[in-house]
């Protein structure tokens, strides 16, 4: 497993944020909807929020970017990003590892939200 950290994102990670995203997500929203980058690019300015969205790094390299909120009972897991270069190297599987022992000394559930054409994340649920 390589090694990795995860920080806060800052308002300077917007465009950082939007391409992790367009790279990981744009093959399922386009079998889904359709790619329409002004439209994604109008969703991203609506959605992209610092108190949910961290950023994952390997030796100071983006790597990825993970959203996290939660509600009266759950921790919603809305989002965990890998750059291409960063998938498959157990990385994500360690996060979300990480993320359920902290829901689970909270006694609250975990929720993943996924696409349903994106078939490799709906194993997992």
């Amino acid at each position: 497993m390589v090694n990795y950290s995860i920080r806060k994102s800052n308002e300077d990670d917007f465009m950082l944020a939007y391409e992790i995203r367009k790279n990981a997500l744009g093959e399922y929203v386009k079998q889904t909807w359709g790619w329409d980058e002004d439209w994604q690019m109008k969703y991203h300015k609506e959605d992209f929020d610092t108190e949910i969205l961290s950023v994952i790094e390997v030796n100071g390299e983006a790597a990825g970017t993970l959203e996290v909120y939660y509600d009266d009972h759950s921790m919603i897991i809305s989002g965990i990003y890998l750059t291409h270069k960063f998938q498959n190297l157990g990385i994500g599987t360690n996060i979300l590892l990480n993320l359920h022992k902290q829901a689970a000394a909270k006694n609250m559930g975990v929720r993943l939200q996924v696409l349903k054409v994106n078939l490799k994340a709906k194993k997992i649920v």
